[in-house]
């Protein structure tokens, strides 16, 4: 079994610090950037996701990915109490080794860089759940206990880096959404002239009645034309 004296710990400390490290204007990409950075040399590791919580729609939503598959995992959603995420932020316990497809779908059965087995560790700062950080191993069974237990000496240091950021991070993502749906609005309401009637005003339009065509009079009555006999020899 691996002890904690043969992973790296400058790393980890690296991360105690983060919120120090990174300016007050920081981003969820920038605080997942460098901690991508730092946890890949200290725990193995081949991707990266930070899941933020979604009170609102009881949903767990991946808004930062790194490594492998990261752009298909990014954007990741699952409701809560499903999948190892959804599990974890309910239970506010770690899972070691989960099936990462539980989560991931597709993207972890991928012939060439499978995705094989999940460490996910809940961030919490004081009373409340921040976040849940998700490591990925392409190799079965590739984390331990004891890298749960090293993740969960710095998940407070994470959480209080992270809790800043992903207010900043969901408040934008709810203004986009609100602009999103202004804009259609917009898109589907008819644009009225100042002092132009309404729609509910305007008279039905005046549709000409048909031309009727002469009647072709039956056969009886149509005279017989006849020629002029012509000279007889």
């Amino acid at each position: 079994m691996k002890c904690f004296a043969d992973e790296k710990p400058d790393g980890l400390l690296t991360i105690t610090s983060l919120s120090r490290a990174l300016g007050g204007d920081a981003r969820l990409s920038d605080v997942g950037s460098l901690l991508w950075m730092i946890l890949r040399h200290n725990v193995p590791c081949d991707a990266m996701a930070v899941f933020l919580i979604d009170d609102q729609h009881s949903r767990v939503t991946v808004r930062f990915a790194a490594g492998d598959h990261a752009e298909a995992i990014c954007g990741v959603s699952r409701p809560m109490g499903t999948g190892i995420a959804g599990a974890v932020s309910l239970t506010w316990k770690s899972v070691v080794n989960g099936d990462p497809a539980l989560d991931l779908g597709i993207c972890a059965i991928d012939v060439v860089r499978p995705l094989r087995s999940c460490l996910a560790v809940p961030l919490v700062a004081g009373e409340a759940l921040v976040a849940i950080l998700a490591l990925y191993s392409s190799t079965p069974n590739g984390f331990t206990d004891d890298h749960a237990r090293l993740l969960d000496l710095v998940a407070p240091r994470l959480a209080a880096s992270i809790v800043d950021v992903a207010i900043v991070e969901e408040d934008a993502m709810n203004a986009q959404g609100r602009a999103a749906r202004a804009l259609q609005l917009v898109q589907v309401t008819p644009r009225i002239t100042p002092g132009a009637p309404r729609p509910d005003q305007l008279e039905a339009p005046v549709v000409p009645a048909p031309r009727k065509r002469a009647a072709t009079p039956p056969a009886a009555l149509r005279m017989p034309i006849s020629m002029p006999a012509g000279p007889t020899g």
